[in-house]
């Protein structure tokens, strides 16, 4: 993608925002800049319904360790497998968020992370990711369509990453934005997707956005 591009997508996403803001009952607008309307997903108020696929704290692992599954050069590893083996993925220094750093991978590593809880979405959804990245760069977040089949944690997540490999999977319009060290919460528009149940999968790069993920969750916009 061209600077270009993506300078359009991005001010394409400061606008999806501003109205996904609006709806949820939060003054924004689209002549507002990123990091005025960044903090005011935090005014989103709590009684909306949500799903949480992710959130760091001690107890990180033993809830969502089985939960959420990588793709790495090493095959497919629950988080908890992913955690043992990458040191600094996911422990207690960083409050057990998920760090796509580069001390255990290196620089430029490719990681995929999928939710293997089916999630409904409808064209009212929006995915909220708390997270810290050390740069605004393109990113890559899908949606996969839950299958019909009764498969194993392992198996569920294989059939994610070959939709995805296989191109058929839904991509949902995403970018890291740089945070400056800081974490933010951003909303992600799911208005094109039809009603359905749904796997939640996302490609983070050990580059200068090295990402830390703090909360993944799928809230439901009502107005």
């Amino acid at each position: 993608m061209s600077i270009a591009n993506y300078l359009t997508a991005l001010d394409a996403q400061r606008d999806q925002l501003a109205r996904n803001l609006t709806a949820m009952g939060v003054q924004a607008s689209e002549s507002e800049k990123l990091n005025t309307l960044v903090p005011k997903v935090l005014q989103i108020p709590t009684s909306r319904p949500e799903t949480t696929l992710f959130h760091s704290g001690s107890d990180a692992l033993q809830t969502y360790g089985e939960l959420l599954y990588t793709y790495y050069v090493d095959g497919y590893r629950s988080l908890s497998g992913f955690a043992d083996i990458y040191p600094n993925f996911c422990c207690a220094e960083n409050d057990y968020a998920i760090y796509y750093n580069q001390p255990d991978f290196n620089w430029g590593a490719t990681i995929y992370t999928m939710c293997i809880t089916p999630v409904r979405i409808t064209p009212a959804s929006r995915i909220l990711l708390t997270y810290k990245s050390g740069a605004t760069d393109a990113g890559e977040m899908w949606l996969v369509r839950k299958s019909s089949q009764q498969m194993s944690p392992a198996e569920t997540a294989r059939y994610i990453h070959e939709k995805l490999s296989g191109g058929e999977a839904i991509s949902v319009p995403f970018g890291w934005l740089g945070s400056v060290g800081n974490y933010i919460s951003v909303l992600h528009d799911c208005s094109g997707v039809s009603a359905d149940e749904y796997y939640l999968a996302w490609k983070a790069v050990t580059d200068n956005t090295s990402p830390m993920i703090r909360t993944v969750k799928v809230l439901e916009v009502t107005t």
